[in-house]
Formats: C-alpha cells, structure tokens, sequence
C-alpha cells in the first residue's frame, strides 16, 4: 500500500481523501501534514521527496539539479544545462514555474 491521506484534500481541482490512490503528480504537491504518519500506516510507505535545490546561489549549480532530478527519476541528457534539467523538473511538476 502506498502513503495515505488522513483527511480529504483538493488539488488542481480534484478530490483525494483517505483510501483513494493519489497520482504522483498530485501526491507531490500535498504536504506533509495531510499523510498519515509511520505510526498511522499500516503500509510501505512510498519516500519522501526531498527538496529542490536553490534556482540561486550556493548549491545551484547543474550537478545539483542533475542529482536532484536523478533522484526523482526525470530523465535528462548528460550534456544539459542547469536550465533544461530544471525545465524537466517543471514539467514533471517536481518544482513550480518562474514567472
């Protein structure tokens, strides 16, 4: 069984609650606070995903976006620049946009 909510939730329109399957895309944009916790479940509960690495800065350099879209299976090209790897982590809704 994969992680479960604990009380109903609206995203992007659509309704999840507890013993609904949540799509990975809507799962991502849930937080913390609305699956139950290790002690509550009563299953393998999926991984947490970690977070993005800064768009500035220290430790925003392409080899921390690559690292950080290796761990959450978006596939890049090993030539990408920092701005296509966070692109893909756009439109894996890993991240959000940059207006």
């Amino acid at each position: 069984m994969s992680r479960r909510l604990i009380a109903y939730v609206h995203v992007a329109g659509v309704a999840y609650g507890p013993g609904d399957d949540v799509p990975p895309e809507a799962a991502r944009r849930i937080g913390a606070h609305a699956w139950a916790g290790e002690d509550q479940d009563d299953g393998d509960q999926a991984p947490r995903l970690s977070n993005a690495p800064p768009r500035s800065g220290r430790g925003s350099g392409v080899e921390a976006w690559r690292q950080y879209a290796e761990q959450h299976n978006v596939e890049v090209a090993a030539d990408a620049s920092r701005e296509d790897i966070i692109a893909a982590c756009e439109a894996a809704e890993l991240v959000e946009r940059e207006e």
